[in-house]
């Protein structure tokens, strides 16, 4: 019998009501949806529903076009991505024979970035609301540095045209705004929900290059990331990397697909070509920066730091090897300007992080050491970019 979107909102929530931690917009205003959403992305479900009936008739999403069924706006994007990424699936896939409907929620969480549930008659996917929330940061910071050297990015696929040469003429602004990310990002760890988000939206979309699309790119990713491993049947309590490059991979494919979709729905496959070449990538180095942040700010409470490091490797790995089924399945979806500025950005923000803690130990023990050994740092840092396996051009967004 198929579930109701009460069935599906009530068990999602007693999901999470297991692993979200406190960490909440002051006065409830998470849960109030943005001005005209809840029509928009409702219709859109409808339409996904509507256009590839067997999501209804074989996988039971019904429930999936009530509002009902939805705590969030994130919620109600995070189903829409779900419902993208299996339309184009072939129903006699055998990963799909008995495969159970597919919730995807926010956690308000900000431990973990996600993680699958598997049930008997729901599975969950839950996407931690800190990350993402470090992550619009993280854009805001990068729009700000931007505005201290206006029109000159025209030609930038990715943040600022030249980093170096505003670091040369606004070095101490640069500095002062690098800071005051990392603050914010520090005590969305802490569990402390931080200012209002400035309307980076407008901004993004105002930007003249692909820094609009990264959030939303990131977003799709980190969702068939997870509906890989439930796809794969994955044990999600035993975690190795092996299982994290397999949904990885379950990810490019689920993606790859998705562009049959978009293309039917709306004529352009740019999310799903985005979520490939921009949003694996972005997660890979802001995750890396995320994990980052956290080892400094254990460190600076005194508390273990190894569990971090130990993502951060796990991470660089996975990073190879998702270059290296691209190139292996002939997918020309990496191009490296997307990448360059990113990586830039992220790695100003690392040297942000090693300088607060250099500050921390002139201060407490009179040497300016960083937290971390700078060979370990370089061994899975050093060649994000520059090792052997080429990145190729990617392809004209339609």
């Amino acid at each position: 019998m198929a579930l109701t979107a009460d069935e599906v909102a009530a068990r999602a929530r007693n999901a999470a009501i297991t692993i979200e931690d406190g960490y909440d917009v002051p006065g409830g205003q998470l849960y109030k949806w943005p001005d005209g959403s809840e029509e928009a992305i409702l219709s859109r479900i409808t339409d996904t529903l509507a256009a590839y009936p067997q999501l209804v008739t074989n996988l039971g999403y019904s429930w999936a076009k009530d509002r009902a069924s939805y705590r969030t706006y994130g919620d109600a994007m995070f189903q829409w991505n779900v419902l993208e990424l299996l339309a184009e699936v072939d129903p006699r896939h055998p990963n799909l024979s008995g495969f159970k409907p597919v919730a995807a929620r926010q956690a308000i969480n900000r431990d973990f970035i996600s993680y699958a549930q598997p049930g008997r008659e729901l599975h969950l996917i839950f996407i931690g609301r800190g990350f993402m929330d470090v992550l619009k940061y993280f854009m805001e910071m990068t729009l700000n540095i931007m505005d201290l050297a206006p029109g000159t990015h025209e030609r930038s696929a990715w943040g600022p045209a030249s980093l170096q040469e505003i670091r040369k003429r606004h070095n101490r602004d640069v500095v002062e705004i690098v800071n005051a990310f990392l603050d914010q990002a520090i005590r969305v760890i802490r569990g402390e929900f931080p200012d209002r988000h400035g309307p980076i939206r407008d901004r993004l979309v105002a930007a003249p290059n692909l820094m609009w699309t990264t959030y939303d790119a990131v977003e799709s990713f980190i969702v068939a990331h997870e509906l890989g491993h439930l796809l794969e049947r994955h044990d999600v309590h035993d975690a190795t990397t092996g299982k994290e490059v397999s949904a990885d991979q379950a990810a490019i494919s689920l993606q790859l697909a998705r562009h049959g979709t978009q293309k039917e729905m709306f004529g352009t496959s740019l999310i799903a070509t985005m979520a490939v070449s921009l949003g694996g990538p972005a997660f890979y180095l802001l995750g890396s920066l995320y994990y980052l942040i956290s080892a400094l700010e254990a460190w600076i409470r005194h508390k273990p730091i190894e569990p971090f490091i130990g993502t951060l490797a796990s991470l660089k790995v996975r990073w190879f090897y998702y270059r290296k089924y691209l190139l292996d399945i002939g997918s020309p979806t990496l191009t490296s300007p997307h990448l360059i500025g990113l990586y830039r950005m992220v790695t100003l923000c690392m040297e942000g992080v090693f300088a607060t803690s250099m500050w921390f130990n002139l201060k407490g023990v009179g040497k300016p050491e960083p937290f971390l050994d700078e060979e370990f740092v370089n061994m899975l840092w050093g060649d994000w970019l520059d090792d052997e396996i080429a990145i190729p051009e990617a392809p004209s967004a339609e």
